[in-house]
């Protein structure tokens, strides 16, 4: 017990919690920004996508960093709360605790049936929790929501889209090894994403006014590039894509353009947000499958290769029995004729009584 509480304090892990409440308090104020309709509402809501992404990668041991950060935030508001980060907080440790028990940890976006569970358990179970907690403290302060259904709605749909949207981007980021791009390889991932821009600016930004006045290119034009990404490159790039493809399309929402855009900037975010759950858990299963199919390809390479040597093995073994056995036959031939000859000379031998008889 001494020695955990010890290590819990070590300088490795002090500046780790430095360093996560740093960032979680600047991605937190950030995410503020988009909070027009109520000071703490935000229709799309990345730092719990950051605080389940961390206690995956780093354990439980990280909750008071996601509490000081969300509590920092708040503090530096008009309106400081302590209910709400710890809401936060809660929904990043249950979140993580049932996508460990449930789905495999980091392991989660390695099979299409983990990524469903993480979808449902993390991104729609988990966030069910700051929602709730919040709009509690609204009322222990005696300032309830209007419109009470709408706020808890707008809140869980901004926690589960951001848990979806950065949690297996950071995991799979933080997990990935580092490979090796040949010139080809680059020129596609360069194609695909300058491609991906294009559509995003022409579907959800200021070329959709030329471009598009008509609105003949919709959003699902993206879907190809996502396909195109799980198909041809790791699930990393794959996610990495669909954020790409999320911060265009916010950027240009918030802008005005697109085809999300309406007069209620709040409520064009909200009509953004299906799309986006729609387009990160199709990519997420498809990338998931894709690297299941690669996996069992390298396996049963692995396994040719391995009966391959076992063949070999035992071919070479033969070759040596087959010597060993014509040693042997030739051994007995000349045995067989050696004992010939032996029997020859003993039958010119005369019988002994009738050498005594000449005598």
């Amino acid at each position: 017990m001494f020695k955990t509480l010890a290590a819990s304090f070590s300088p490795k892990n002090l500046a780790l919690l430095a360093v996560l409440t740093l960032i979680y308090f600047v991605v937190e104020k950030l995410g503020l920004k988009l909070a027009f309709a109520h000071p703490f509402l935000s229709p799309i809501w990345l730092p719990s996508g950051l605080a389940l992404a961390a206690t995956l990668l780093y354990g439980y041991r990280v909750w008071p960093a996601i509490f000081v950060g969300a509590f920092l935030s708040h503090v530096a508001t008009s309106v400081p709360s302590f209910l709400i980060p710890v809401g936060v907080t809660l929904e990043g440790l249950a979140g993580a605790y049932l996508v460990n028990k449930f789905a495999h940890g980091v392991k989660a976006f390695d099979t299409a049936k983990d990524v469903f569970l993480f979808v449902f358990l993390g991104c729609i179970c988990a966030p069910l929790i700051s929602p709730t907690i919040g709009i509690g403290e609204f009322y222990l302060v005696g300032h309830p929501p209007s419109n009470l259904g709408v706020v808890w709605l707008t809140w869980w749909i901004a926690h589960g889209i951001g848990i979806l949207l950065v949690t297996p981007f950071l995991v799979l980021l933080l997990r990935s090894s580092p490979q090796r791009w040949n010139p080809f390889e680059l020129g596609e991932l360069a194609a695909l994403l300058l491609g991906l821009i294009f559509v995003c600016l022409v579907v959800f930004g200021p070329l959709s006014l030329s471009l598009n006045m008509q609105k003949l290119v919709t959003a699902w034009l993206c879907f190809p590039f996502l396909i195109w990404a799980a198909f041809r490159f790791r699930p990393i790039e794959a996610t990495g894509a669909t954020l790409i493809l999320f911060g265009c399309a916010t950027w240009g929402t918030v802008q005005g353009y697109g085809t999300f855009a309406d007069a209620s900037l709040t409520k064009s975010l909200l009509l953004l947000d299906p799309f986006i759950a729609v387009v990160g858990t199709m990519t997420l299963v498809v990338a998931a499958m894709v690297a299941e199919r690669k996996s069992a390809e390298q396996e049963l390479l692995t396994a040719q290769r391995l009966l391959q040597t076992a063949v070999e093995e035992k071919e070479r073994d033969l070759v040596v029995t087959v010597k060993a056995l014509e040693m042997e036959a030739d051994g007995h031939v000349q045995t067989r004729t050696a004992l010939h000859i032996i029997q020859e000379k003993l039958r010119r031998i005369p019988p002994k009584k009738k050498i005594e008889k000449k005598n």
